[in-house]
């Protein structure tokens, strides 16, 4: 039975692999180091959900995919793009159901080719974060420097943060119960 359902998986497949939000927040690192993986997670997952024998509400699949996308990927998407993709997804998965195969495959036909990204392994070419340059009296004022995955501001001028022979370690701390304030003590190794 599974496998009557394996040509709507690559219907799923085109959708997600079409889905521009998903992508930017996969090649802007929202998702972390396994961007990648989250993203082809959250289609497999989508496609199992449509599948199972009750076929789900578009707002069911447009939550899930709202939530796993805030959770995941620290992405709200102000496009109306998962209300678009749920849209499609219940909208072929009803044709599929019917047995419209040849409506189904003349309208993905007729859209332009699609670069299949959502696969292991894949190469993710990674989009460098421009710094907010609004207020450019600031960033006289107060210069940028970029260290790791960090932004360091406020130094004195003349001065340029050195991360050589230094050490982080992390204390905690018990403010309150239930709450732990962590702090950093910065070492210096001679």
């Amino acid at each position: 039975m599974a496998g009557s359902n394996e040509p709507f998986r690559e219907i799923v497949e085109n959708i997600f692999n079409r889905w521009s939000a998903l992508k930017l927040a996969v090649e802007h690192g929202m998702g972390g180091w396994n961007g990648l993986q989250k993203a082809i997670e959250l289609m497999n997952h989508t496609y199992d959900y449509c599948v199972q024998p009750k076929t789900p509400a578009q707002e069911d699949i447009q939550d899930a995919l709202d939530e796993y996308l805030d959770q995941e990927f620290q992405t709200i998407c102000d496009d109306n793009s998962s209300q678009e993709v749920s849209y499609y997804l219940i909208r072929y998965l009803t044709m599929f159901r019917a047995g419209q195969f040849a409506e189904i495959t003349n309208e993905l036909n007729q859209l332009p080719p699609v670069n299949k990204w959502l696969l292991p392994g894949h190469k993710i070419t990674y989009v460098a974060v421009q710094e907010d340059s609004s207020s450019d009296s600031e960033t006289e004022e107060h210069p940028r420097q970029q260290i790791g995955a960090f932004t360091v501001t406020d130094l004195p001028e003349g001065f340029a943060p050195s991360t050589s022979g230094a050490t982080m370690e992390m204390q905690e701390e018990d403010v309150e119960p239930g709450w732990t304030k962590v702090t950093t003590k910065s070492r210096r190794k001679h």
